[in-house]
Parts: structure tokens; C-alpha cells; sequence
């Protein structure tokens, strides 16, 4: 019979049967817990179940925190991050076409890792391991699926919507009881409409902050707006070469393996701020940090829906800019023979009949399934690194459920999204909403015509490489200065060629050159 054999760390709770359970601290569950239980309540988890004939893994509806797993010599090798696991199984060897795929994407599509031998378990998904045959099933239970429309029209969506962010709200204060709450304040909708309800809501202990290179635009917008809100707002500065020194630090190579796990790439966005804020103590440890990271989605299936019928190429043809388009490349991407496999899975998931809906159900789905819940929330594994705790209001299962029964005219762009935000925020700082004309969600014949000329030209490529160019070497953040080994000029070259600073980013890792000294993927035998 198989066991478990755990490559986890303290952070999660274990028994003698070989089940481990990690939840967010302070959560209770009923006790004894079963799988099923976990799966009909609203909290985030991560588990290993074991029965007398299998051993179950699961993951929430966010894969909030990674689960790998490897089947070797009797047992059932499962960690947090791929690399432990491989070390168990004899050493690391990075996979072939996991590898190749994640230079385009920044991540490994489906089950698999960058490590051979080693499957992570995706959002919302229970793998089956037969304890007798080794046998591995895998089902997926709970993903974003837009179901029929519940609400008669947009108000009516709207009160229920902002009714469970409400309550996710209060949650979160329960959950926080006095502690810091900390908001990455941009001039985006998503942290503006949070640290509106955290004023509006009067939480004691808030703290925003904003980083990138002294007095840039970004910040300038994110200190009037928690200025008009009564928030303590503070800049997290730095300079291109002290994020170098930074970066060239012994103890960066720990980051990027936790930030990782083996399957992503390390989300180093508000890395440097993380470690300031923590350090000089403005975030004490515990603080919770509620990063502006929504269900609300970007609508990026407006392409597809001038076609009478959707077939799955013309899906993958709006889905290649947005996920495969890290080297510029993103149709020779998608003709990997590993991304062909992992399209044709995902296409068993959902609907394609043509019907409005199920398009943008299938978009949507993508991005929650791969880049969101692979590199966007994984960056939650960054403010653990500092002993911070993380929480995603606008994450939280009611708030989905509300969501995805939305009618179409809130969704198919981000206009309705837009309206409520500048109304709560407008309410609570007493300034007035900016007014505007919505934006159309279609485009003309005659402006869809008009485009296919111009981009016959190679002219708005040519424009759109220049702004590129300049908005990577002159970028707010000043990020580039982590493309290790680079000089600007070597950088806008690269640049101009289609190369982008996550492809840079996602090179350097691979090859063990991004921090001296980080040997994450030399094979190791114990």
C-alpha cells in the first residue's frame, strides 16, 4: 500500500496517517474533516486526505498554495514546491518542453512542472492516487464558469455583487482583529475600489504603499487618492543600482525558490517594497496584505465575438497575446507540441457552441486556470517569505458565485466594473467621479476594416515596438535593472527584437544566471 511521504514545512498541520492540511491562519474547520467537507465550505485550503484505499490532493478554487507530487518506490512524495520533491526522487532535471513552453509564458501549463517526473495539482482540483496500483486520476470540482444570467439587469447585479465584497469584507477585519492591513496602492481600479472600502469601512490599522523609482507618475496618482481617502500612504523608493545590490543578495536565492515552487515564474513586482516595509517594520510580522488581484475580469475575448460560430483556433488566436507572448512569439508558441496537449485538455472543460456566454466563459476560464492562479496569485508566496499573511476579498466563493451568474452587458468589458468603482470611490472621498463616455465593447466593420489596412503597413507594429522600447527601458518601476548581466542598450535591442523583461526574466531563471548562486535547477543526488 501507498504512503505519504511529506516535503512540507511547518506552515502546514499533519497527523500519523500522513494528512496535512493548510488553511489561512485562524481558519476552524469541523473536525474530522473529510475531503468533501472541505470542498463545501468558502475557506482557501490546500490537503493531502488519506483513505484505507487512496490518498487524495486537493486544491481550492485559487490554488492558493501549491501542492507537487511525485508516485516513486512505494510511496507518494507530495511538497510545496517541485524541487523537494525531485531531490526525493534522485535529483532535479528540468523538463524539455515544460521548459520550452515557459519561456513563452512564464509558467507550466496544466499538471505539470519545470522538474521531469514532478505534477503540481491545478486550481480546484482533487487528484485520486490509488493506493494499491499507483493509479492517478484527476477531476476538476469547482472553476469560474459563467452559468446562466441570475440578475433581471446591471443594478440588480450590482447591489448583489457589492453585498459580498461586503461581507468578504468583514472577514477580513474579523480575520485581521486590529492588525495591519496593507493595500499596493496603484492608480488601477482594482486597489482603488479596496482602499475606498477600508476607509469608508473606518479598519483602524491601514497602511498603503506605492514603490518604483522616486516621485514617478504611478506614485504621484497613488498619494493623492489615499490622500482623498484619509489613508497613511507611504513611497517605497529605490534606484536601478540598489535594486541590483539588492537582488545580488545570498538570501535572494530562498525567494525565488519559495516564489517559484518549480513551475513559475517568481513574481518580483513589489519584491523590493516587501522587504523594506518588513524590515524598517512598518508591516509588522502577521500583517495581512490584500493585494488588488480580482474575478472581475479583463474581458479579452472582444475579438472573438465578430465571428457566427467560435471554433477553438480562434480562441487560441485571443488567447496568444495574453499568455504565450513573452518572447513575441506567441503563434510559434502555441505549436509546441506540450501547449497543443494542454489546449486540447483544456478544451474538454468548457463550451464552445457559439453562444456569446460561452466564450467568454472559456477566456475567462484560461486565465483564472493558468496565469492567474499560476503567477498572479503565486505572488502571494512573496509575502510569506517575509512572514506576512495575504488575503483576496475579491476572491473570496461568494463573491465568485455572484459573479458568474452576472448578465452579459456587466461583463463583456470592464465598463461596468469601472462605473462602480468611481461611484465608491467618489462616496467616500467626496470627490467627484470622473465622467466619462463608456467604451464600446464592438467595433465597427468600417473600424475593423480599417485596421486590417493599417496593420498590413507593418506601420502600428512599428509604433507599438518603439513605445515598447521605451516604456521597458524608462518603466516607472525601473525593473529592467534586474535583467542581470544587461546594459540598457543591450536591453532596448533585445526589446526591439519582440523580447519582453518577463522573457528576460523567465531566460535568466532557467539558466541559474538571474541570482548568483541560486542553482535551483543543477540535477542533485542525495
Amino acid at each position: 500500500m501507498l504512503t505519504v511521504v511529506p516535503h512540507l514545512s511547518t506552515r502546514w498541520t499533519g497527523d500519523d496517517r500522513g494528512q496535512f492540511l493548510r488553511v489561512a491562519p485562524g481558519t476552524v474547520l469541523p473536525s474530522p474533516l473529510s475531503a468533501d467537507l472541505l470542498r463545501r465550505s468558502d475557506e482557501l485550503y490546500a490537503a493531502v486526505r488519506v483513505t484505507d484505499d487512496e490518498i487524495l490532493l486537493l486544491t481550492d478554487h485559487l490554488r492558493s498554495w501549491p501542492l507537487f507530487y511525485a508516485v516513486h518506490g512505494g510511496a507518494v512524495h507530495v511538497g510545496e514546491d517541485a524541487f523537494s520533491v525531485a531531490d526525493a526522487l534522485g535529483g532535479r532535471t528540468l523538463e524539455a518542453g515544460a521548459a520550452a513552453e515557459f519561456l513563452h509564458t512564464g509558467y507550466v501549463l496544466g499538471d505539470r512542472s519545470l522538474l521531469r517526473g514532478v505534477r503540481q495539482v491545478p486550481a480546484g482540483t482533487t487528484v485520486r492516487i490509488d493506493r494499491g496500483t499507483g493509479e492517478i486520476t484527476r477531476r476538476l470540482e469547482r472553476r469560474l464558469r459563467l452559468r446562466e444570467p441570475e440578475f433581471e439587469d446591471v443594478p440588480s447585479f450590482t447591489r448583489a455583487f457589492t453585498e459580498a465584497l461586503d461581507t468578504a469584507m468583514s472577514r477580513l477585519y474579523e480575520r485581521a482583529d486590529g492588525r495591519v492591513i496593507a493595500l499596493p496602492l496603484s492608480a488601477g481600479l482594482d486597489s482603488r475600489l479596496l482602499a475606498a472600502l477600508l476607509a469608508r469601512d473606518g479598519y483602524p490599522h491601514v497602511q498603503t504603499f506605492t514603490y518604483g523609482l522616486p516621485d514617478n507618475a504611478e506614485a504621484q496618482a497613488s498619494a493623492r487618492i489615499a490622500a482623498s481617502l484619509g489613508l497613511p500612504w507611504r513611497q517605497v523608493a529605490h534606484t536601478p543600482e540598489q535594486l541590483r545590490r539588492a537582488w545580488a543578495e545570498p538570501s535572494t536565492a530562498a525567494f525565488l525558490r519559495e516564489a517559484s515552487g518549480g513551475a513559475a515564474l517568481p513574481h518580483v513586482q513589489d519584491w523590493f517594497a516587501m522587504q523594506s516595509l518588513t524590515a524598517d517594520g512598518t508591516l509588522p510580522p502577521g500583517s495581512i496584505v490584500i493585494p488588488g488581484h480580482t474575478v472581475v475580469s479583463t474581458a479579452k475575448d472582444e475579438p472573438l465575438r465578430h465571428g457566427r460560430e467560435v471554433e477553438p483556433a480562434a480562441v487560441v488566436r485571443s488567447l496568444e497575446p495574453w499568455h504565450f507572448s513573452l518572447r513575441s512569439r506567441p503563434a510559434r508558441a502555441v505549436r509546441l507540441p506540450s501547449v497543443i496537449h494542454e489546449l486540447q485538455d483544456f478544451f474538454t472543460e468548457v463550451s464552445l457552441s457559439g453562444d456569446r456566454r460561452d466564450t467568454m466563459d472559456a477566456v475567462r476560464w484560461f486565465w483564472q486556470r493558468e496565469r492567474q492562479s499560476k503567477y498572479i496569485l503565486n505572488s502571494m508566496r512573496g509575502y510569506e517569505h517575509v512572514g506576512l499573511e495575504w488575503a483576496l476579498p475579491m476572491h473570496e466563493l461568494p463573491v465568485w458565485e455572484v459573479y458568474e451568474a452576472a448578465p452579459d452587458a456587466a461583463i463583456a468589458s470592464r465598463e461596468w466594473y469601472r462605473a462602480l468603482t468611481e461611484e465608491i470611490y467618489a462616496s467616500v472621498s467626496g470627490e467627484p467621479a470622473p465622467t466619462r463616455t463608456p467604451r464600446s465593447t464592438e467595433r465597427s466593420l468600417a473600424r475593423r476594416t480599417a485596421a486590417t489596412v493599417a496593420k498590413c503597413t507593418g506601420l502600428p507594429q512599428l509604433r507599438s515596438r518603439v513605445r515598447t522600447v521605451r516604456a521597458v527601458v524608462d518603466h516607472p518601476l525601473g525593473f529592467d535593472a534586474l535583467i542581470t548581466g544587461a546594459s540598457r542598450r543591450e536591453v532596448a535591442l533585445r526589446t526591439a527584437r519582440g523580447m519582453t523583461p518577463l522573457g528576460e526574466f523567465a531566460e535568466l531563471f532557467l539558466a541559474d544566471e538571474w541570482v548568483p548562486g541560486s542553482d535551483l535547477f543543477s540535477s542533485r543526488r542525495s
